[in-house]
């Protein structure tokens, strides 16, 4: 479980039940989100206040290691299907996107 705390910004995150029919979520909601399923299956998410591509990773809490990636749009809700047997872990983020132009100028 460190890995996962040292990857994720645990202290930005608010536990949101209603953004995961696990009812097991952290998130900021649009930016970043991680769910547990305690016995996989599948769990629908509401990505709908994040934009774009989001990134996803599926996690063993067991052993904290990446099992799977992949990637889904934002503005809608989402479901997800775990490659895990047992209890999972879904990480899902905004994905960085690059220096567009628009941040304000350094005076």
């Amino acid at each position: 479980a460190r890995r996962i705390s040292e990857r994720i910004d645990l202290a930005r995150t608010t536990p949101r039940a209603d953004l995961a029919s696990s009812r097991y979520c952290l998130a900021r909601d649009g930016l970043e989100y991680l769910l547990y399923l305690p016995s996989g299956g599948e769990v629908k998410v509401d990505l709908r206040k994040a934009s774009g591509a989001m990134d996803l990773e599926w996690i063993d809490p067991a052993s904290g290691e990446s099992v799977e990636k992949g990637s889904a749009e934002g503005g809608a809700e989402r479901m997800f299907r775990s490659p895990l047997e047992n209890d999972a872990l879904l990480w899902i983020r905004a994905r960085a996107r690059e220096n567009s132009g628009k941040e304000k100028e350094r005076s």
